[in-house]
């Protein structure tokens, strides 16, 4: 028998190491590279552990939101956006719905919010002519005004101590709700608008 015939016993070498690594795990790095730029640049998982957004966004339930428009600018959002934001008075990311822009005012009056003298209809809510609050609000240029859905059980610019936030705290835009749990106020996967 020739004695030079295999390899069998011998050692790989480091280039060939390396190719048969890329070879056999290859695959499994790039998809791990490719979950991680879209869940840190592309879109963003947020958990809500509470019902301040009911019943658009049921308590203990899970979103995916759009990020990539606020990684690499700091977009104003559209009146009525579902936005998660880095909150530094709660010190936790928070869910509510976007109602003041930069330059308006806020009033509260018989249940209803008015933006510039001029009632919101507000037909995603649960519930109309709840939302009150004995304050107006003139929002400050770069900054918005942000309630919850759940107008008698949201924390929200109404109460917080720094009304305003500012827009480049925002996170994303909310897109998709996933409930699951049986008490929820609803269960399935929907679309936030």
């Amino acid at each position: 028998m020739n004695e030079n015939r295999g390899y069998q016993g011998k050692r790989l070498q480091p280039k060939k190491r390396a190719a048969k690594f890329w070879s056999d795990y290859g695959y499994l790095l790039v998809t791990v590279a490719v979950v991680f730029v879209l869940f840190k640049v592309v879109f963003q998982l947020a958990y809500v552990p509470t019902g301040s957004m009911e019943t658009t966004v049921p308590s203990k339930s899970l979103m995916v939101c759009w990020r990539l428009p606020y990684v690499v600018s700091d977009p104003v959002p559209e009146r009525g956006e579902v936005v998660t934001f880095w909150s530094d008075e709660m010190g936790q990311l928070l869910v509510k719905r976007v109602i003041g822009l930069p330059g308006d005012e806020i009033s509260f009056s018989g249940g209803y919010v008015y933006i510039n003298g001029e009632r919101l209809e507000e037909d995603y809510l649960p519930q109309q002519g709840i939302t009150t609050s004995d304050g107006v609000f003139q929002v400050p240029d770069g900054c918005l005004f942000l309630l919850g859905d759940n107008r008698a059980g949201s924390w929200d610019s109404r109460s917080w101590s720094q009304p305003y936030i500012p827009v480049s705290k925002l996170q994303a835009r909310v897109l998709v709700c996933a409930s699951v749990l049986k008490d929820n106020s609803w269960r399935g996967i929907r679309t936030i608008h």
